[in-house]
């Protein structure tokens, strides 16, 4: 009796597409060089890190007074962005399962990317004149949410514009046939 209830359970589990899996595999690949390109980065001493962001600022500001201010602001909304990539990252691939509401998808989605803040901010201690920073955690929390939820957003705008269209073409049909 029991083996065939494992049986039919097997053969009720729907297949899923090729281009799912293959979708899948092309975010898991991205979101694993996502982390490592933040471990990287985390890993790099005070030195290399501060070098890195003077670069960038020195791209766009040539006075160097002021970019002394803007340095830090950079650095910040570089963690933001990182992060932000991360979620966008995360939630898309977790939007590739249908079983999960859309709830459980950001909320698994900003764990992980809570989980990860902290530990990079963990790493960074380990790393020759750094430091970890719990402001950093919450700024990479934020990138993480905001992620989420632009890609939630842009998701939703694409499924209602296709079920707007599909409803316009559909009215549009019938509108025809009764003339």
């Amino acid at each position: 009796m029991r083996n065939t209830n494992r049986k039919k359970r097997i053969r009720n589990k729907e297949k899923v597409p090729r281009k799912i899996i293959a979708i899948r595999a092309i975010l898991l690949l991205l979101i694993i060089a996502w982390a490592l390109i933040v471990f990287n980065l985390s890993g790099q001493n005070g030195e290399e890190s501060s070098g890195l962001s003077r670069k960038v600022v020195e791209l766009f500001i040539k006075n160097e007074e002021l970019a002394d201010k803007v340095e830090p602001y950079i650095r910040k909304f570089a963690h933001f962005s990182e992060y932000g990539l991360g979620g966008v990252l995360f939630l898309s691939l977790f939007y590739t399962y249908n079983k999960w509401t859309d709830e459980k998808k950001m909320i698994v989605s900003i764990l992980l990317g809570i989980w990860y803040a902290s530990m990079d901010e963990i790493h960074q201690l380990m790393v020759p004149a750094r430091h970890g920073s719990i402001v950093d955690v919450y700024i990479d929390t934020l990138g993480f949410s905001t992620g989420v939820c632009v890609m939630l957003l842009l998701i939703k705008m694409t499924i209602r514009g296709r079920l707007l269209k599909d409803n316009f073409v559909h009215k549009e049909t019938v509108v025809k046939k009764r003339n």
